[in-house]
C-alpha cells in the first residue's frame, strides 16, 4: 500500500500523475495519489483539476499557500497508507520509478531516497546557471550519497514511513523554498534515524531561469541565515557548507571583506553568472559575499 503525494505549484501534472497511475497499476499494489496546489495560478488549476476525477487521485486546492515545508507535513498527516512516497511536481520519472521502491515497502525504521539527476544537455543558454548547479552539485550516485547520508538528504524523490514522519516533520517556520531538506536531514540525524540512498533518480525537468534562480539564491541564503539565528546547534555548521565557510571567515575576520566584495562587485557577479558559462567559484563566493552582507 502506497500513498504518492506531490505538492503542487504552477506545474501542469497530468503526464507525470498518468506515468505514476500507469506503474503503480503494473506493480498491482494499493495505492493513492495525493496532490495538493498550493495557491499556484487558476491556469494551472483548471488543468489539473480534472485529474481528481480518477478514484485513485485527490485532487485538492489549498485556500492559501502554505510553503515548501508545511505542505508536505499537511500531505503526509493526509496520507491513508503508511507508506508515504514524496515526488517533486517538476520531475519526470523513469519506466521502472515505482517498481524500485517496491522492496523497500515492508523495511522499518528508514528513509530511502531516489536521487535526482539534470537532464544530459543544457536545454537553452538562459537555464545554464540551475543546469550546471545540478549537474555538479546535485547530480550524485547512489554510492557516493550514501557516504554522508544525512547531508545527502533532498525531499525531491523520498519514501518514508508514516510513523516516522511523525517523529520528525519538517520545520513550518521555514515559509520559503530553502534548507528545509538540509533542516530536515539534520534532525533525522540528531534522531538517529537512518536514510538510505538507491539510484532510482527523478530528472528535475522545471528548471529556473539564470536570473529566477539567482533570486531564489539569495532567497535560501536570507532563509539559512535566519535558521542560524535560531538554531545553534553544532551539526548545521558540520552539515552545511556555507555556514562552514562563513565561520572560517569570521575567524580570520574576513567577513567585512566578503561583505564589502559583495556591495562592490555584486552586481559583476550576477551577470557572470546569469551567463551561457557562469563560474562555480564566483557562485561560491557571491554566495559567501551575500551572507555575509547579512551579518554586517
Amino acid at each position: 500500500m502506497l500513498s504518492i503525494c506531490l505538492p503542487v505549484y504552477n506545474v501542469d501534472v497530468r503526464a507525470i500523475t498518468n506515468k505514476l497511475m500507469v506503474q503503480a497499476i503494473e506493480c498491482k499494489i494499493e495505492f493513492e495519489i495525493r496532490i495538493y496546489d498550493d495557491g499556484s495560478t487558476q491556469n494551472y488549476k483548471q488543468v489539473n483539476h480534472t485529474l481528481g476525477n480518477n478514484k485513485n487521485i485527490i485532487y485538492h486546492e489549498l485556500p492559501q499557500n502554505l510553503g515548501s515545508a508545511a505542505i508536505r507535513n499537511k500531505l503526509l498527516a493526509d496520507a491513508a497508507y503508511n507508506n508515504i512516497l514524496f515526488l517533486d511536481s517538476d520531475s519526470d520519472i523513469q519506466d521502472d520509478y515505482i517498481q524500485k521502491y517496491i522492496p523497500h515497502l515492508t523495511q522499518k525504521n528508514l528513509i530511502v531516497c531516489g536521487g535526482r539527476v539534470h537532464p544530459s544537455t543544457l536545454p537553452s543558454s538562459e537555464f545554464s546557471l540551475r543546469w550546471i548547479v545540478g549537474k555538479k552539485r546535485e547530480d550524485h550516485s547512489a554510492a557516493l550519497r550514501n557516504k554522508v547520508p544525512n547531508k545527502s538528504f533532498m525531499s525531491n524523490n523520498f519514501l518514508v514511513k508514516k510513523e516516522l514522519f511523525n517523529t520528525v516533520a519538517f520545520n513550518e517556520s521555514i515559509k520559503r523554498s530553502g534548507h528545509e531538506d538540509t533542516m530536515y536531514g539534520i534532525e533525522l540525524e540528531k534522531n538517529g534515524i537512518n536514510i538510505v540512498h538507491i539510484d532510482n533518480p527523478v530528472t528535475h525537468i522545471g528548471l529556473e531561469t539564470n536570473n529566477e534562480f539567482i533570486t531564489k539564491t539569495k532567497q535560501r541564503i536570507e532563509t539559512l541565515y535566519y535558521l542560524e539565528s535560531i538554531n545553534k546547534d553544532e551539526l548545521i555548521y558540520k552539515r552545511i557548507t556555507l555556514l562552514k565557510a562563513h565561520q572560517k571567515l569570521k575567524r580570520c575576520h574576513g567577513t567585512f571583506i566578503f561583505s564589502a566584495l559583495y556591495k562592490t562587485l555584486g552586481s559583476s557577479i550576477e551577470k557572470n553568472l546569469a551567463s551561457k558559462k557562469p563560474s562555480m567559484f564566483l557562485y561560491d563566493i557571491y554566495k559567501l559575499a551575500y551572507y555575509s552582507t547579512l551579518n554586517n
